[in-house]
């Protein structure tokens, strides 16, 4: 009797902490769900924070106080190049091809930039980057070759495969497969206001 009521606690124990391990595997991370805010001042260089922003391109450029967006908008260029870094650090913008040359990223040839990861298209321009005193200013000082203020494909609101590109008014549109282009060709003005490469303003 004693042998059997042993055997159906241990049952019992099992079950339940099998139970237990399925609900743990189950529920969410609460760490990997939060979204932690990070980036880097352009002006200052240091901690941004949420509260403290300015509508760059249409995108969110973010700041350490209440006094560094006066200077970012006194002269916008002079921290072009740093609110780059923080628009991609923060997938406001998307790498699309080597910022040298626009050709496509080869996977094994990234940099960390200023806190980012960033591809080039061969060894070459990776050694540029690498070698270079003011990484930041030489990668993003011009990013129309390697960067696209577009980050989601205007027809199934996705994110964009680099890939998967047409040119429509002199501009790149990316998609997320080979079955939106198609879509977006037969009646491009459907989908125009929905690209900041169109809305930006001049």
């Amino acid at each position: 009797m004693k042998t059997r009521l042993l055997l159906a606690a241990l049952v019992g124990s099992a079950l339940l902490l099998g139970q237990s391990l399925v609900r743990a595997d189950k529920a969410p991370d609460s760490k990997a769900a939060e979204t932690k805010f990070e980036g880097k001042c352009p002006v200052s260089g240091k901690p941004c924070k949420e509260e403290s922003s300015v509508d760059y391109h249409g995108k969110k450029v973010y700041f350490c106080c209440d006094n560094c967006p006066t200077a970012f908008k006194a002269d916008p260029k002079k921290f072009a190049a740093k609110a780059a870094v923080q628009l991609l650090g923060t997938k406001q913008i998307t790498q699309v091809a080597c910022p040298f040359t626009g050709k496509p990223i080869n996977p094994e040839a990234k940099v960390d930039v200023g806190g980012v990861s960033v591809g080039f298209c061969c060894m070459n321009c990776k050694g540029k980057a690498s070698k270079a005193d003011d990484k930041v200013a030489l990668v993003f000082g011009d990013i129309a070759k390697g960067f696209t203020l577009q980050t989601t494909c205007p027809v199934s609101g996705k994110a964009i495969d680099a890939t998967k590109v047409v040119k429509h008014d002199g501009k790149n549109v990316y998609f997320c497969c080979g079955n939106c282009p198609g879509a977006f060709e037969k009646d491009p003005s459907k989908f125009t206001a929905k690209l900041p490469q169109f809305s930006e303003k001049k």
